[in-house]
């Protein structure tokens, strides 16, 4: 198997053909209007009510590309857990062809064939044969069935034969497609607002055997179809049935940590070799030779909490307020996660100990600006956490 470093993987799927008329964009900031009171955990909320100001009702295309940086907090919890190989606290998301919205529908069925031919013509450049490609699909249903009773309202959801259709003709093993019947192929949406629906698609590479399997979720395809239709107000309780949208959304994005596992044949995505470089530094620390889950939980939220602070204090589009000698203030919700990442932390990881963790953290991230600049400053916000 072909070895490749992190950031080799990054800048090919970075530069890899787009969509035309695609544009690189800054990426979100993790503390992004967005999601507000919690951290980025998405692709393009924050471009699109940049771009739009609203997830529905768009009046141009608006096709984007970046490497995106996501924070979903309840992964922390899993990393005490038997899956605790895969997750991280802070993880990065990339486009493969860009992230598509049109203003008007496009032929779905000719567009997943090509984002399939790309994604199986992507992986093979990687040493990843079709073979070792899974996908799940919605095989379709009621709605009150899909989304386990979240929503109620009648609605009979076709299945997603374009998606089914297009891994089949790009070659992936029809053994290797799941019909899916969940919210994990639909997507539900009300982030704060309407939001689209339509179809997801995991995408796993089986880091096992041919013969005894191990699938990684490694990336999503999704193409948004409907929009939700309101009976009073626009709040989630109130949406009572779906319409379909004349406008169109389609992409890949593949967590590339866990790419990166899967390209190296690693069995810890800790194994990474930017995220390997941290680790090795905490092992010397803790003194011990092999690292345990709650040594990763702890290590997971010392970066998710320095990549926080950073953008806190240099994302040009945090979602911040200016306070008194120009330091940055989050909001009330936004500072209580941030001390639960800092209460994450314990006494016994001294702040010499942490500064040269940072320190490596940052030299490991070359792609990411500020984040020396403010490893004495997340070392100095735990030490006054911890004698609050």
């Amino acid at each position: 198997m072909r070895q490749m470093i992190y950031q080799d993987i990054r800048e090919k799927i970075l530069n890899w053909q787009k969509y035309p008329g695609c544009r690189p964009v800054l990426r979100a900031p993790l503390l992004t209007p967005g999601f507000p009171g919690t951290f980025n955990m998405s692709y393009t909320e924050h471009h699109w009510l940049k771009e739009f100001g609203s997830y529905v009702n768009w009046d141009h295309d608006c096709i984007i590309s970046t490497v995106q940086s996501c924070i979903r907090l309840n992964d922390l919890r899993h990393l005490l857990g038997d899956d605790g190989y895969r997750y991280l606290g802070v993880f990065e998301m990339a486009d493969l062809n860009g992230e598509i919205a049109l203003q008007k529908t496009p032929d779905y069925a000719e567009m997943m064939a090509w984002q399939m031919s790309e994604l199986v013509t992507f992986l093979g450049e990687l040493d990843i044969p079709r073979e070792r490609i899974h996908a799940s699909y919605c095989a379709g249903g009621e709605i009150k069935y899909l989304t386990r009773g979240a929503y109620e309202f009648p609605f009979q959801v076709p299945a997603d034969v374009a998606t089914k259709n297009a891994l089949l003709q790009a070659g992936v093993p029809e053994g290797n497609i799941i019909p899916d019947r969940s919210r994990d192929t639909l997507l539900a949406l009300h982030i704060h607002r309407p939001t689209p629906w339509g179809y997801r698609t995991e995408i796993y590479i089986n880091i096992g055997t041919l013969g005894s399997p191990s699938l990684l979720d490694a990336a999503t395809s999704e193409y948004l179809l409907f929009n939700p239709v309101f009976d009073d107000g626009i709040a989630r309780e109130h949406i009572c049935g779906l319409e379909k949208s004349s406008h169109g959304y389609f992409g890949i994005s593949f967590g590339l940590e866990r790419l990166c596992m899967a390209v190296n044949g690693l069995s810890n995505i800790h194994e990474v070799d930017y995220l390997k470089e941290f680790y090795d530094v905490f092992r010397s620390i803790v003194g011990r030779p092999e690292l345990g889950k709650q040594d990763y939980f702890i290590g997971e939220s010392l970066r998710a909490l320095h990549r926080v602070l950073t953008d806190r204090d240099f994302h040009p589009e945090a979602a911040v307020t200016n306070g008194r000698c120009g330091k940055k203030s989050m909001s009330v919700r936004r500072r209580k996660k941030v001390a639960s990442l800092k209460k994450n932390i314990p006494q016994e990881l001294h702040s010499e100990g942490l500064l040269s963790l940072l320190k490596t953290h940052s030299a490991a991230q070359p792609w990411h600006n500020h984040l020396e600049e403010m490893a004495e400053v997340t070392v100095r916000e735990i030490e006054e956490y911890r004698k609050n």
